[in-house]
C-alpha cells in the first residue's frame, strides 16, 4: 500500500527544510490549507503534488517517485508514424546550398529628373546647342508624341538613320 499523502507532505517538508507556510507558497497554496492535507482533512490536487514530487526530486529520488503513485502525470504521446514512401511518388532532387555571400543588392532606382536630364543633355550634344536652349524643343518633341499616341519606342524606330548598305552589296531603293 503506498504511503499516505499526508505523511509524504510532512517528510517533503523535512526533506526541503520547509515550514507549512513556505510548502504553501511553494505550491501556490495557503498556509491552512496546508494545515488541512497533512492532517488529512483536505485531498492535495494532483497539480500540486506534481509540483512538489519536481521539488523533491533532487534531494530524494524515492520520495519524489512515492509522491508521483498518487499524482501520475500522462504519458507522452506515441512518436508519429511516417508512412513509407510509395514508389511511383516523385522524389524531389536535392540542391547543394549556395556557396559564397549574398549577391549585393540592388541599387536603387535612377530618379526621372536625372533621366530626363541625360534625354536633353543628348539632344543638345547632337545639335551642338547647350541643354537649356534644346529643352522646349525637347519638351515640345516629346508632348506632341504623347498626344499623338505614339510609344519611345515607335518615335525611335522613325528617327533612326537607315542602315547603310554594306560595301559590295548593292543597296535597294525605293
Amino acid at each position: 500500500m503506498p504511503t499516505p499523502v499526508r505523511v509524504l507532505l510532512v517528510l517533503s517538508r523535512q526533506t526541503l527544510s520547509l515550514n507549512q507556510a513556505q510548502l504553501a507558497a511553494l505550491l501556490g497554496s495557503s498556509l491552512r490549507t496546508v494545515q488541512r492535507w497533512e492532517v488529512g482533512r483536505s485531498t492535495v490536487y494532483p497539480a500540486e503534488l506534481q509540483k512538489l514530487a519536481d521539488a523533491v526530486r533532487p534531494h530524494n529520488a524515492d520520495l519524489a517517485s512515492q509522491i508521483d503513485v498518487w499524482a501520475p502525470r500522462p504519458a507522452p504521446p506515441p512518436p508519429p508514424v511516417i508512412a513509407p514512401a510509395r514508389a511511383e511518388a516523385s522524389v524531389l532532387p536535392v540542391l547543394p546550398l549556395p556557396v559564397g555571400p549574398p549577391p549585393p543588392p540592388p541599387p536603387p532606382p535612377i530618379p526621372a529628373v536625372v533621366l530626363v536630364d541625360a534625354v536633353v543633355c543628348a539632344a543638345a550634344e547632337a545639335m551642338s546647342l547647350s541643354p537649356q536652349a534644346i529643352r522646349p524643343a525637347v519638351l515640345a518633341a516629346f508632348a506632341r508624341a504623347r498626344d499623338a499616341g505614339l510609344t519611345l519606342d515607335a518615335v525611335v524606330e522613325v528617327l533612326a538613320p537607315p542602315p547603310t548598305p554594306e560595301k559590295g552589296k548593292p543597296s535597294r531603293g525605293k
